[in-house]
């Protein structure tokens, strides 16, 4: 009777894990722009000093694929004054994302980028790849903690588990690369800064269905 009790029972038992991990990337945005009368003018200018910036790019090694072009624009700036708007002229801007594996070169593309091209610089991003060790072992950890709890429901009501019949990541964004944005620096440094990626959590959920016997 009891066989026939539980045929096609089942417990569904989600584990949660968080571990440590080394970030695999830092994600920096140089901006370049410029303020002139005409927008031919001002991107010109932008023209040139995003042309210093490679340079800097080119002198730290930094490969061609981990530089993109991820703004550039146009536009027309205005004052307000005693409640007139008074044209100042045409900014025009050129933004690159730039992907660093390597931390230590960071302060020196920021003091570079401030003094060969007059730059604002933002970052990083910090980023951990699918294929981390610390996400694996997130996801190792997840799995292992629904199956503890699993046990502990099925031993609660005198039952065992079974064969694992679903394992299902209820988010999967969760799981995903993860990046942390660190606070804006509109860089003008003299020396180089020390950049220090230290480390992120990354998470992961699994949902695991047991068969119960």
């Amino acid at each position: 009777m009891a066989a026939e009790r539980n045929d096609g029972a089942t417990v569904t038992a989600r584990g949660d894990a968080v571990v440590a991990g080394t970030p695999d990337e830092g994600i920096w945005d140089v901006m370049v722009d410029a303020l002139d009368a005409s927008p031919d003018a001002a991107l010109a200018d932008v023209g040139r000093r995003t042309g210093e910036l490679q340079g800097v790019l080119d002198e730290l090694g930094v490969p061609k694929e981990r530089r993109s072009t991820t703004g550039v624009s146009v536009r027309e700036e205005f004052d307000h004054t005693d409640g007139k708007q008074v044209h100042r002229g045409f900014r025009a801007s050129n933004v690159l994302t730039i992907r660093l594996t390597d931390p230590t070169v960071a302060g020196r593309l920021i003091q570079g980028a401030v003094e060969h091209a007059g730059a604002h610089v933002a970052g990083p991003r910090w980023w951990i790849a699918p294929d981390n060790p610390a996400r694996v072992e997130a996801c190792r950890q997840a799995a292992t903690e629904a199956k503890r709890k699993a046990e502990a429901f099925a031993d609660a009501l005198g039952l065992e588990l079974g064969a694992v019949v679903e394992i299902r990541e209820p988010n999967p964004s969760g799981v995903a690369p993860r990046m942390r944005m660190a606070p804006v620096a509109l860089a003008a440094a003299s020396a180089p800064v020390e950049v220090d990626p230290g480390e992120l959590s990354v998470d992961a959920q699994v949902e695991v269905t047991y068969r119960l016997r």
